[in-house]
């Protein structure tokens, strides 16, 4: 596929290199697909890319890398695809940081139990974890099995059937309750339920009283998975899937798509892009607006976007005065943020070895929170930037309360990003950030599908496909691969 300049066309044209349309397209390509991939910004990954600001490098998010060995998703996918990822292996995990305590979430299964059992005496921890454990075990057993979803054809079906009842006889009936009925005997004290909350935050983007069991399971017990820090960034993880994609014009946003015989035209600021399939790495409740106002058919199946998380971040450099082996990965709980509303955020540090993100002696810090919303829209220029500040200094405060060093250590400036933020630079829509609540109501068959009104036109991303992070996304992407060639062995 090329410009106005040449009637060749390539078979797939991927708008957004997100982690889901940069996964989607090394697949593709790997399948002899000829494929092509937009990029409005000038660097890969998204919300789950690496951005540089005054010559420092940050990443949009901070969030950890899992699954990076076979069988797992990316394990798998990396395998397939020939690629050693850039990556470091991290234990524990994460460090979880309460107002008078702290647990370390370690990958060793008995070591956590005894972190949390030390740290909650009075509730029974290692029982909630082990029925947890039998449950995600046999999820991950067959996850990289899954079919599109939802099915909508009869060998999906099957399929889906087939696993549903593998997941039972080996995960247990557990798998169809409800999460807050599993934790009631084994939760008698509210702090550990406020612990167990804030972690299900992460990985659910809902608390326990909301979700399944199946999908607390998955996100309570992952840190038992490998767990790695991308060297050079999340992002270098994304451009090392994306080096197997033919042609990937960065730089390039795609401002409008429309139906040309029996394929698709897509306007670009470059030029006219021509191709018979279109795989949007866009929000579902964005995606509509790239085909214009006389396409309102994808408007009535999109989720309302109040249903939605964004973000707030901090981004800064910090001089390295950490001792040696300090996680790299830290939840820090507190009560309510009155700027956004959430009672935890999340902090990732860059490796002291990583040559990109940890020059001269200094490294990189991103902090993630969740936020309403509403609590940033209608806000004046001059409110808005008070509501920063504010934000900055109520992080900040528990941050240094809950990790001493980084108090006096010699800290750059502070880039403080809120929901306005990934909307501007991510095209995220109303700013919204991390995949759709997986709420009882709503998961697993009413989630969005892959599929569109428009024949050859699908989507990929954490809004189409019921699971959280690069692992979520990375099943997603297989799913609708799977779904195009149906012969690929995944």
């Amino acid at each position: 596929m090329v410009g106005n300049k040449n009637e060749a066309t390539d078979d797939v044209a991927i708008v957004g290199g997100g982690v889901g349309g940069v996964l989607a397209g090394a697949m593709l390509a790997h399948a002899g697909r000829s494929v092509i991939l937009f990029e409005a910004m000038d660097y890969l990954g998204g919300c789950s890319g690496t951005f540089e600001r005054d010559g420092q490098a940050y990443n949009a998010g901070a969030t950890t890398l899992i699954g990076l060995e076979p069988p797992l998703p990316l394990g798998r996918l990396a395998r397939l695809l020939g690629l050693s990822l850039p990556a470091h292996p991290v234990d524990p995990a994460l460090k979880v940081h309460l107002p008078d305590r702290s647990v370390r979430m370690c990958r060793n299964r008995e070591a956590l139990l005894a972190e949390f059992s030390a740290a909650f005496p009075e509730d029974d921890a290692e029982g909630l974890w082990r029925r947890a454990f039998r449950v995600a075990d046999a999820a991950w057993n067959i996850i990289g099995d899954l079919p599109p979803f939802p099915p909508r054809r009869t060998k999906e079906y099957a399929q889906a059937i087939r696993l549903s009842a593998r997941l039972l006889a080996e995960g247990g009936l557990d798998a169809l309750r409800p999460a807050r009925r599993v934790l009631s005997p084994h939760v008698r004290t509210g702090d550990f339920l406020r612990c167990l909350d804030q972690l299900l935050l992460i990985t659910n983007q809902a608390p326990s009283r909301e979700v399944w069991f199946l999908s607390a399971a998955l996100g309570l017990s992952y840190t038992t998975l490998d767990t790695h820090t991308a060297m050079g960034g999340m992002g270098a993880v994304v451009e090392a899937f994306a080096q197997k994609i033919p042609n990937v014009l960065k730089g390039t946003p795609v401002r409008r798509i429309e139906r040309q015989g029996s394929g698709y035209a897509l306007h670009t600021p470059r030029g006219t892009y021509s191709a018979p399939t279109v795989i949007l790495n866009r929000d579902i409740w964005g995606a509509a607006s790239l085909f214009g106002p006389k396409e309102p058919r994808m408007e009535k199946e999109r989720p309302e976007q109040h249903d939605r998380w964004g973000a707030a971040t901090l981004h800064f450099m910090v001089g390295d005065v950490f001792p040696s082996g300090m996680e790299l990965h830290h939840q820090i709980h507190h009560d309510q943020n009155p700027e956004t509303g959430s009672h935890s955020f999340f902090l990732s540090l860059s490796h002291p070895d990583d040559r990109r993100l940890s020059p001269r002696g200094y490294r990189s810090v991103t902090i993630s929170t969740h936020t309403a919303l509403s609590l940033w829209e209608g806000l004046s220029t001059g409110v808005y930037q008070e509501k920063k500040e504010r934000l900055r200094d109520f992080i900040l405060s528990h941050l240094f309360r809950s990790i001493p060093e980084f108090l006096a250590a010699e800290k750059g400036t502070i880039l403080v990003g809120s929901p306005r933020t990934f909307a501007r630079y991510t095209r995220r829509t109303g700013g919204t950030v991390g995949g759709i609540p997986l709420r009882i109501r709503d998961f697993p068959f009413r989630y969005p599908t892959f599929r569109t009104p428009f024949k050859n036109v699908y989507m990929v991303g954490d809004t189409v496909f019921p699971g959280q992070g690069w692992p979520g996304v990375a099943v997603g992407a297989m799913g609708l691969v799977r779904h195009l060639e149906p012969g690929i062995l995944l």
